[in-house]
């Protein structure tokens, strides 16, 4: 690989590596090492947290359904009081 420098404007040196026509793909041994070292990454909830978290969405599910129960009931309503006021109905 042939290698380019040049004078950056700040006074610093870069070193840039020209580029060949294909890049190496990686072997499927080094993907899972790749993968595995993510995963050991990767902080997970406790139970209690999850559960907790479990309960707030499922509150606020019901919660947001109710509302728009609500809001649909009262909807209808109102288009069935304007309905019949037209004497569409």
């Amino acid at each position: 690989m042939e290698q380019n420098t040049a004078n950056n404007p700040n006074g610093k040196t870069e070193v840039k590596k020209a580029k060949t026509g294909a890049k190496a793909k990686p072997g499927f041994s080094s993907v899972v090492a790749d993968h595995k070292a993510e995963f050991k990454k990767i902080i997970w909830p406790k139970k209690d947290e999850v559960a907790k978290k479990t309960v707030t969405v499922i509150v606020t599910s019901l919660l947001i359904g109710f509302i728009i129960f609500c809001m649909d009931t009262a909807f209808m309503g109102a288009q069935d009081l304007a309905m019949s006021l037209l004497g569409l109905i």
